[in-house]
């Protein structure tokens, strides 16, 4: 069940850039003006408002991802140059945090449910960070816009999202700490999405040239 909506959210964060193809940038950064200052708002005063907060914590994600997608060239180097960055600043953080799970709550945190969007699941729950959600539709984005296929564009997402389940599925009760910061780096393995896509893309264009 965890994987399959995974996968889900890897599918529609990256349809977000398709829906939004004939969208103007500049409405899409107004549009997700009022998202921000519901989440900053939300996380600065902890606004006890879940499960609502999965509704402003994706639309501001998926709406900034989109622009961040344009802003940027719609070329492979910048762009996996960008990601790379951004997954070792992932990776660091959660190391510089990693440690024994916090004890279960009765009611998630108010100040953590606006950086996350959050489904709740039998024996558990579903999480990812508003982050990973933009740059997964970052990605599809600067995918559509070098032409990419609309299949091509949803798989670094699909793909990211898959090896992150499946390391994780494959850790011992107490990994290192440095397995478990990369375990739970989305960013790395949408990096890695990424990459397999573009040879996928190059392949693509082989075939057909």
């Amino acid at each position: 069940m965890h994987f399959l909506i995974g996968l889900t959210v890897a599918v529609a964060c990256g349809l977000a850039a398709w829906a939004t193809a004939r969208l103007q940038t500049r409405w899409i950064a107004i549009a997700a003006v009022p998202f921000l200052l519901v989440v900053v708002a939300g996380a600065v005063f902890g606004l006890a408002l879940y499960p609502f907060s999965d509704v402003f914590v994706p639309a501001f994600s998926l709406l900034a991802g989109v622009a961040l997608g344009r802003l940027m060239p719609a070329r492979f180097g910048p762009f996996v140059i960008l990601l790379l960055v951004l997954s070792a600043i992932d990776v660091a953080q959660n190391y510089a945090f990693a440690g024994p799970p916090p004890a279960p709550r009765a009611v998630p945190d108010p100040h953590l449910v606006w950086i996350n969007f959050r489904l709740a699941l039998p024996g558990g729950h579903f999480n990812i960070g508003f982050a990973d959600i933009a740059l997964i539709a970052a990605v599809a984005e600067n995918l559509r816009r070098r032409k990419a296929t609309l299949a091509l564009s949803l798989l670094p997402g699909v793909i990211g999202i898959s090896l992150g389940e499946a390391l994780l599925s494959t850790l011992p009760p107490n990994p290192p700490l440095i397995v478990d910061a990369i375990a739970a780096s989305l960013v790395l393995f949408l990096t890695a999405g990424y990459v397999l896509t573009e040879l996928a893309v190059s392949q693509t264009a082989a075939n057909t040239s």
